[in-house]
């Protein structure tokens, strides 16, 4: 179970979450959604161990509130896949997949091209070389390949053509079927529901609301209230969301 509780982030001196709270349960996803600049991609990048934080980030009862970035990838198996992809783009796709995974390297490859039988046939070419949705699908394998108990899914179908982003979706609900804990960073409402169990809506730096996604009303209502502090309307001052189980 992953536990995120009074997460507070800074870039530098500026504060940029102040109070973000939700649960979710082991094999289960929450979708973050909300506009720009709500917090989203800094509460990945706490969770990741990215930037400066304080508050309390549990995962399967050990702490990591404290514990560095590379420790909470090698040792407690948290994998990122950021906005923007962070390939190398003078290596190979093969050369992507496998960088930093911890498994030999025929079984990690041989399990995402499974699920991404498509960059079957382009292994030896450079990522630079792929269409922007064949990298994204790059940057997905890389994280799967080492088989992370918590995955990091920072807007994965950004920028892509929506029927790239259907299709990137698709492949996403295949790896929910691995059975690993996903955090999404999504903007569309629509998308984060059709892919988590629970939405967590994030403005101001802050967790407003935690509903669960088959709850056509709750959804609805988190919508709306998305597009409140998008115009700058609604309290931006009040309490962090109350948990609600995955």
């Amino acid at each position: 179970m992953l536990r995120v509780s009074g997460l507070r982030a800074w870039y530098g001196s500026t504060q940029a979450l102040f109070g973000v709270e939700f649960a979710v349960e082991t094999g289960k996803a929450v979708g973050l959604v909300g506009t720009n600049g709500a917090g989203k991609s800094t509460t990945i990048r706490a969770i990741a161990g990215l930037v400066r934080a304080e508050g309390r980030i549990e995962l399967d009862g050990a702490d990591l509130s404290s514990a560095p970035a590379y420790l909470r990838a090698r040792v407690h198996r948290v994998a990122t896949m950021h906005e923007g992809r962070g390939l190398f783009y003078r290596l190979s796709v093969r050369e992507n997949i496998l960088v930093g995974s911890p498994r030999p390297d025929r079984q990690a490859l041989d399990e995402v091209l499974d699920l991404f039988p498509d960059l079957r046939g382009r292994l030896g070419e450079r990522v630079a070389n792929l269409s922007g949705g064949q990298q994204q699908f790059v940057a997905i394998a890389r994280a799967v390949a080492r088989r992370p108990s918590l995955l990091l899914l920072d807007e994965p179908a950004l920028g892509l053509a929506p029927v790239l982003a259907d299709e990137i979706y698709e492949y996403l609900g295949k790896i929910r079927l691995l059975g690993m804990t996903v955090v999404l960073v999504e903007q569309s409402v629509l998308r984060a529901r059709s892919f988590a169990d629970t939405l967590v809506l994030l403005a101001g730096g802050r967790s407003r609301e935690c509903v669960d996604s088959r709850d056509d009303a709750a959804v609805d209502a988190l919508t709306r209230a998305s597009f409140r502090t998008e115009d700058g309307g609604g309290d931006t001052t009040g309490p962090p969301a109350r948990d609600i189980p995955g």
